[in-house]
């Protein structure tokens, strides 16, 4: 008998308090991967919390509990640090940049967004971090 290979798409987690543009990343994904949207730092944290995500796309600007301190708390957590994010900036101004480089980002995207330069940027962090994690997995099976 057969056997049927059913791999899941991907999860990914947007994460913006401006609702047009969590439909509009939606949009732009929802045929090459599972996405979920939510509208602030803290629904986003108890989400990871409870799903293995993917990828998280985040915004740095967001009431209560900014894009940075969610990127924080990720890495504090064993379960959550080795996930990629991609930051969203609609401020494209130097401090902001730095900061996002200094923080250990994977990536980042100015708003506004065109679909097809989110995509190639999710579809590259998606194979870094599958790379990653093979190369982790090979390592481990040596020692």
């Amino acid at each position: 008998m057969e056997q049927i290979q059913t791999t899941e798409k991907p999860l990914i987690l947007t994460v913006d308090d401006d609702s047009i543009m969590n439909v509009h990343i939606m949009s732009s994904l929802d045929a090459h991967y599972r996405v979920v949207a939510l509208d602030s730092g803290k629904s986003a944290l108890k989400f990871l919390s409870k799903n293995d995500v993917d990828l998280v796309i985040l915004d740095v600007n967001m009431p209560e509990i900014s894009g940075f301190e969610v990127y924080e708390k990720m890495k504090k957590n064993p379960k959550l640090k080795n996930i990629p994010v991609i930051f969203l900036t609609g401020i494209e101004n130097e401090d902001i940049l730095a900061k996002i480089i200094k923080v250990g980002a994977n990536d980042y995207i100015s708003k506004p967004i065109s679909p097809s330069e989110l995509l190639q940027h999710v579809k590259n962090q998606l194979s870094m971090s599958k790379k990653r994690s093979s190369l982790k997995n090979s390592k481990t099976k040596r020692i």
